[in-house]
């Protein structure tokens, strides 16, 4: 459906009957009842005493509310708490360096002739290193070891007294089958990484969310200032009309019935006022929570006037885009989706889980000796040095090479009968179904409300130009009422009666201007974001 395009121009000329003067009534009557044309957007909030008046435009409140807004500064801190969680995650592939010193002294009891003793004392030193560092990959691990001991004994068969000892391997461990594909702690890594996507989802719905209760709550408070306005200009004629009955009383041209009828009117008139007055400062107060960075904003003590003018511009409704548009980007169907993802993320790793154990390992290491190597003459004889010797004659062995050894260890489990792997696997694929349920019922819900939205849009406009219709019968019906009362051919009760269908017309009409401009935003944004 097309719409007319209402300007701003055109949304002052909707409200502005209460400017007409009323002909043909008798000179103090006109003089009393005459008002200052009455332009929508120029009424000015009641402002107490000391108070600051704070002008405010619709850009200036979603500016602000994005810049101070509690909700959303909290929300804001989530991507960065989120960005730790994956860093905790990541963690589990960080390579870990181990190291350990040791000292041992011992006194063993001989029981053989070749124990090279009747007691042997021995004295260890040890200081070993290692790197190890899980793969990110195919769930392999690889380690890195480097061993070193002295040891001091009084063996009489010993030929290296110190000796030195130093030892470096690196070891390769890979799964087969469980754990191949995927593992805990890869699981982990892709969770949180789809957990982020999540949080900036959920951040950019909290933003417009805001930004949409801001849109909203400065028109509703731009709508109660007017309503105090209108109301205000309700009380003025009927408080006119009270001095126009009085001077037609004295004039004999009508009684004191209508005197007193009139001045009814206008109490109920001022209690109106008030009333307006009341839903202003609650309107308001709720719109300044909206925008205030705390307890001790300045704005709390200002009077805001939403200088903004309400424009109406033709929206094409096209509901088939805008239903294709809202199941491709809306953060709630995203993030319901991500969610899906971790899902299946964890039946990944419970598939994996239940797979038989088989691990692949291999080894290679080098190893070197040094120390003062001694000779003896016969089995435990007095020792002689041959060659002097220390801890490098170690380490040079194994930069050399010369004692290398190779290792590969295939390691494999398999259980038997029911275990809780099996178990675990078929509940996860039920919520797995679970969840591709509950995202279908949510897509569901979302054409729902997109489609709502859309019917919103044309309904309120509808109920706008019927507004519009109704306040401008209302206005003439008012105009011919005064003419007929003039010349005595109508009440009192019929004048104020039409007088006060006026006043409701004119409030409708804003209400339903208020209400097409919330319908048109709530269009837009049921198609980008969810509640």
């Amino acid at each position: 459906m097309r719409y007319r395009v209402v300007c701003c121009a055109a949304a002052v000329a909707l409200l502005n009957s209460l400017s007409s003067p009323v002909a043909g009534q008798d000179p103090v009557a006109e003089e009393r009842s005459q008002q200052e044309p009455y332009v929508v957007g120029e009424a000015l909030p009641p402002l107490d005493e000391g108070r600051v008046l704070r002008n405010m435009t619709l850009e200036d409140a979603v500016d602000r509310a994005i810049a101070v807004n509690l909700n959303i500064q909290s929300a804001q801190l989530s991507p960065a708490i989120q960005a730790y969680a994956l860093d905790v995650a990541q963690a589990a592939f960080a390579t870990t360096l181990s190291g350990s010193l040791g000292y041992n002294n011992s006194t063993n009891q001989s029981t053989s002739q070749l124990d090279g003793g009747s007691q042997i004392n021995a004295e260890r030193y040890t200081a070993n290193g290692s790197l190890a560092k899980p793969l990110p990959w195919y769930g392999g691990r690889l380690a890195l070891n480097f061993n070193n001991s002295r040891l001091a004994t009084d063996n009489i068969f010993a030929t290296r007294n110190p000796s030195y000892n130093s030892q470096v391997s690196l070891s390769f461990s890979q799964p087969l089958l469980a754990g191949l594909k995927t593992d805990p702690q890869r699981a982990a890594v892709k969770t949180q990484e789809i957990q982020a996507q999540i949080t900036d989802l959920d951040l950019r719905a909290r933003i417009e969310n805001v930004v949409a209760d801001v849109r909203e709550s400065y028109w509703g408070l731009r709508a109660a200032i007017e309503q105090i306005e209108i109301q205000r200009r309700s009380r003025d004629q009927t408080a006119a009309l009270v001095e126009q009955n009085r001077v037609r009383a004295q004039l004999g041209r009508g009684t004191q019935y209508e005197v007193v009828q009139a001045e009814a009117q206008l109490a109920a008139a001022e209690q109106a006022l008030l009333n307006a007055e009341i839903q202003w400062r609650n309107q308001e107060l709720a719109f300044k929570e909206l925008i205030l960075s705390g307890a001790g904003d300045a704005l709390l003590m200002e009077t805001i006037n939403p200088t903004e003018l309400p424009v109406l511009v033709d929206p094409e409704v096209d509901l088939d885009q805008a239903l294709e548009r809202a199941l491709a980007v809306r953060t709630d169907l995203q993030a319901e989706r991500e969610r899906q993802r971790i899902n299946e993320v964890n039946l990944e790793v419970t598939e994996s889980s239940r797979l038989p154990e088989l691990n692949l390992t291999a080894a290679y290491s080098l190893q070197g000796v040094g120390g003062d190597l001694f000779a003896r003459s016969g089995l435990g004889g007095a020792p002689v040095l041959v060659q002097p010797g220390g801890y490098v004659d170690g380490l040079s062995s194994i930069v050399a090479l010369d004692v290398p050894t190779w290792s590969v260890t295939l390691n494999g489990s398999l259980p038997l009968g029911l275990n809780a792997e099996r178990a675990n696997l078929e509940r996860a694929r039920l919520e797995l179904r679970q969840q591709e349920l509950a995202l279908r019922a949510q897509e569901l819900a979302v054409v729902t409300q997109v489609t709502g939205a859309a019917l919103a849009v044309d309904n309120t406009f509808l109920q706008y130009e019927a507004a519009q219709r109704s306040r401008e019968a209302a206005e003439e019906n008012a105009a011919a009422e005064q003419v007929r009362f003039n010349v005595g051919a109508a009440t009192n009760f019929e004048l104020v009666t039409a007088q006060n269908q006026v006043t409701e017309a004119r409030l409708s009409e804003l209400q339903a201007l208020i209400a097409h401009l919330n319908a048109v935003a709530e269009f837009d944004r049921v198609q980008r974001v969810g509640n």
